[in-house]
């Protein structure tokens, strides 16, 4: 009856159905109890216990039997913390979310885990996190949702956590039935003795019902071999963190396949220095040379390896998962294999491993296409102590692994992955310069990933001395981490130095790779961007213009996402330079691109949505539209990246200036103050875009009447920018007219009209007579003048301004119909990407 019911709609990763399960009846009913015993949120269920006592049997069986219970069943291996989250991102496509690889990992799984607490699109779901460690390494992926959670740890720390089990051995009863299924034939009171030997141990008795059956030696001769086993393993000093029968039928099983198949004992050592995840049977089939005699002539000669194989999985020594084309063998075999060998076999072993793994990676991860591959060798990184190797055929690769991982969106793995390998490296002193200088890249790029600048900027800055010297300015190398301190500069808020770095290492990468090559076109991307952040706006459009014909010519496409990042950086451009249409009409264009080739939630598609956000302001100002689409976008990227994302903060601020311009100012205010501290958090609070944002704050203080408050914050932002950025700074300016504003508000008409007319000459001068600000600048000044008496003088400014911004944006734009209601226009401060 049970094997008829339904499959859920999403069965993910769950181990096959153990045709030998035996017992745990109690158990599995007080876990159903448990685990779904209400339609709301019940608390997460622990099954804890030894090694070796069935936990993920008991799991597994649980999914299988209980089936038709859930719509969604997703098993989450979390013996290693770092990659929990990968395995829970596996599920966004399964809930009509983004995939890992299109906005990273992080976000999907945060996505993954806020759709399951909602019930969205499903309420009947169950969790399995199997193997565990301490509470906190899986918390935060646990909804307290309607679905059921189901956890397996050795670690006894979840009791007082979560409702938790204890899995015990077996009871004599549960053993005799296992065994009379396991060895067809035994009798009752050999039955008793095996499993009195091996203390009820279900993966004991397991392996021991494996070699029953598979050789037929009497029971009684297998009880001598085993207490005689058992005493050598005791005499030479064996850790006793496993039960005694465990090893010794583990050692017996080995003993008797190395008479039979010496092939399997060497395979089975190998797969030892694994992780204890499946292992893709293809990081055996490698070229030769890649590993070391006896291992090589195995992998070399394929019936070999199969034979060795087909070996290990009649002894019940490791699961074959045909259908997956993968390896896996139980952690507590593999750490009693450890320790089966001497030091100097370890060592050979482990390089092995390290260098199967290193030929197994598929090249630089820039085709997401490659992504599945690095996924599945990730997991065995750590335990192959891969970072720590000392060959360069090894060390090579693993700048491809930190990139995918910082790539794919797992910044804190790419992290730790970095420095480990630093760490290891740069106590070698054999170590290989370029190495050292191109990990450092990555360790930087990891760190501003994870938001830490300034130990960024430090370690950037450091690696690019190291490869000036080591390596000298025009290398490759150097290059590229001349233009990862740009960006390292950026982020910092120093923007000219970032713009004259930036205009020297142009010039060498058109020397050393020419005009057209794609790291060329790269660094006058990020060129570009500098022009932008000082100013330079004319300069910029011309430099973008030339990146996106160019790339557009060498991928043979204007949508490929490279092309695609250039174009909505030269949309940003033509928004600041005033032209609000275009850059409507331009970012739609590039938005519709974005979510036809990369999906609407990818990161890439996202920014291009910010800014089109940002043009329909300025385009239409506050409309309902605008309304709609800056909500829209912030709950999006609420859902996908969290709430102390950059990308995020931008469009919460857009948000803001849009509220502000509708007038709703009581609820601009509250997400204004917030998104202000989240960027002094997140950059810095001297950084200009936090001052920026104070600006924005500031023209909400004065709107709900706080005219002094305001004026004070706009003195402090002056000042500062004036000091970061110069007097004449885009952001600076924007921040003077706020000051003005506020000193007209205050009745400081004198100070007003001369702040005014001094800001009015640098716009001239900075964005042309007829940029939006400019004639912005004017009106105002035309009301300041208007009320110091100064009549004639205002009438003049109000018309030239009025009619310039007929010309530039029409007079249905609501900027012109603000003037001619005699109003103040504002201008505000929204943050592009570094």
């Amino acid at each position: 009856m049970t094997e008829m019911r339904r499959r859920p709609q999403v069965w993910g990763r769950i181990p096959p159905r153990n045709k030998d399960f035996t017992g745990r009846e109690d158990l599995l009913e007080r876990l159903r109890q448990g685990v779904s015993g209400s339609v709301t949120a019940v608390l997460p269920t622990a099954l804890h216990g030894l090694g070796g006592v069935g936990k993920t049997q008991i799991a597994a069986e649980y999914a299988h039997r209980y089936k038709s219970d859930y719509d969604l069943v997703w098993w989450v291996p979390s013996d290693q913390p770092m990659l929990i989250a990968s395995s829970i991102a596996r599920l966004a496509p399964h809930l009509d979310l983004p995939k890992a690889n299109e906005i990273g990992v992080a976000e999907s799984a945060e996505a993954v885990v806020e759709a399951l607490r909602r019930g969205e699109p499903y309420d009947r779901w169950l969790l399995i996190f199997d193997n565990a460690h301490a509470p906190e390494s899986i918390m935060q992926y646990v909804p307290d949702g309607p679905g059921g959670i189901l956890i397996t740890s050795r670690n006894f720390a979840w009791d007082g956590v979560v409702s938790t089990l204890t899995v015990d051995v077996f009871s004599r009863e549960e053993s005799r039935r296992f065994l009379d299924r396991r060895v067809p034939g035994i009798g009752g009171t050999e039955a008793d003795a095996l499993a009195e030997a091996l203390g009820d141990l279900p993966l004991a008795l397991d392996q021991a019902g494996a070699m029953q059956s598979e050789t037929g030696m009497p029971v009684r001769e297998y009880l001598t071999l085993l207490r005689d086993q058992t005493g050598k393993l005791l005499a030479e000093g064996r850790p006793m963190e496993y039960d005694v029968p465990l090893t010794a039928t583990w050692a017996l099983s080995v003993t008797t396949l190395r008479e039979e198949q010496p092939d399997a004992v060497e395979l089975l050592h190998l797969l030892a220095f694994f992780g204890s995840d499946p292992i893709p049977r293809d990081v055996f089939s490698t070229s030769r040379g890649t590993v070391e005699p006896p291992l090589s002539g195995i992998l070399d000669d394929p019936l070999r390896f199969s034979r060795g194989v087909g070996a290990l999985g009649r002894y019940a020594l490791v699961q074959i998962d045909r259908e997956n084309q993968t390896l896996l063998v139980h952690r507590l075999v593999q750490a009693l294999l450890r320790e089966d060998v001497s030091e100097s076999e370890r060592d050979r072993f482990r390089l092995n491993v390290q260098r199967l793994l290193a030929a197994a990676v598929p090249g630089p991860p820039d085709d997401t296409a490659t992504w599945p591959t690095f996924a599945r060798l990730m997991p065995h990184l750590e335990p192959s102590e891969i970072a720590g190797s000392a060959d360069p055929a090894v060390r090579r690769p693993m700048h491809d692994m930190v990139r995918y991982l910082y790539q794919s969106g797992n910044a804190p793995g790419a992290l730790s992955l970095a420095k480990a390998c630093l760490e290891a490296w740069e106590a070698d002193p054999s170590s290989d310069a370029r190495d050292l200088c191109t990990m450092k890249r990555h360790l930087s790029v990891s760190l501003r990933f994870v938001g830490e600048y300034e130990e960024a900027f430090r370690v950037g800055s450091q690696a690019l001395q190291d490869a000036e010297t080591a390596l000298g300015a025009d290398d490759e190398e150097t290059l590229r981490l001349t233009n990862n301190h740009c960006t390292d500069l950026r982020a910092m808020g120093r923007f000219s130095e970032s713009f004259a770095l930036a205009t020297s290492a142009a010039q060498r990468h058109r020397d050393v790779f020419g005009d057209d090559n794609e790291r060329t076109l790269r660094m006058h991307t990020s060129l570009a961007l500098d022009l932008t952040l000082t100013s330079q706006y004319e300069e910029a459009e011309r430099l973008l213009k030339h990146v996106y014909g160019a790339l557009r010519d060498l991928y043979g496409t204007p949508n490929h996402p490279t092309a695609q990042i250039v174009m909505n950086n030269l949309v940003r451009v033509i928004r600041l330079r005033g032209d609000y249409a275009e850059a409507r009409e331009l970012g739609e264009d590039v938005y519709a691109v974005g979510v036809s080739t990369l999906g609407a939630d990818h990161p890439t598609t996202l920014r291009a949505a910010s800014d089109l956000a940002v043009a329909m302001r300025k385009a239409e100002s506050g409309s309902p539209e605008v309304l709609h689409y800056a909500e829209d976008l912030v709950h999006r990227y609420r859902r996908l990246m969290g709430d102390r994302h950059p990308d995020k903060l931008a469009a919460e601020m857009a948000l803001v200036n849009a509220y502000r311009e509708a007038r709703r100012i009581d609820e601009a205010m509250p997400i204004a103050e917030l998104t202000t501290l989240a960027y002094a958090h997140v950059y810095g609070t001297d950084h200009p875009y936090a001052h920026g944002c104070r600006g924005n704050l500031a023209l909400l203080m004065r709107l709900a009447g706080e005219h002094a408050k305001a004026h004070d914050l706009h003195e402090f932002i002056v000042t500062r920018l004036s000091e970061l950025l110069g007097p004449t700074h885009h952001y600076t300016l924007t921040a003077v007219l706020g000051l003005a504003g506020d000193r007209a508000a205050l009745g400081k008409l004198d100070r007003a009209v001369d702040t005014g007319e001094r800001a009015l000459d640098e716009l001239r001068r900075l964005l042309g007579p007829d940029h939006p600000m400019t004639l912005g600048c004017m009106a105002n000044l035309a009301l300041d003048l208007s009320d110091l008496g100064r009549a004639d003088d205002a009438r003049a400014m109000r018309a030239e301004a009025l009619e310039g911004i007929r010309r530039r944006l029409g007079d249905g734009h609501p900027a012109h119909q603000a003037v001619v209601n005699g109003g103040r226009l504002d201008f505000d401060f929204d943050p592009p990407p570094i």
